[in-house]
């Protein structure tokens, strides 16, 4: 799914964008408050997911940024991502 960089996503869109950039592998119907450290949310894929970020929307994270609230579900990301972009 290729989006336009600096738009915010939807957490539905978000769940697809994280598949579609191989981020992480999460099933198709993931819910919106679904856990994602349950879903393989690691160092590894964090990391993954900076340069994801990073690459699609422009956006510096910083380590604090990497917080359990941010990155607990597709939902709390999608508002993270949205409140940096705006």
């Amino acid at each position: 799914m290729r989006v336009a960089k600096k738009k915010s996503l939807s957490p539905t869109e978000l769940i697809d964008w994280l598949n579609d950039e191989g981020v992480i592998d999460l099933d198709w119907d993931f819910p919106e408050d679904g856990d994602l450290i349950e879903a393989g949310l690691d160092s590894a894929v964090v990391l993954k997911l900076v340069v994801a970020i990073h690459d699609q929307f422009e956006i510096e994270l910083e380590p604090a940024d990497l917080t359990g609230k941010n990155l607990a579900t597709p939902t709390s990301l999608a508002a993270f991502i949205a409140d940096r972009i705006a």
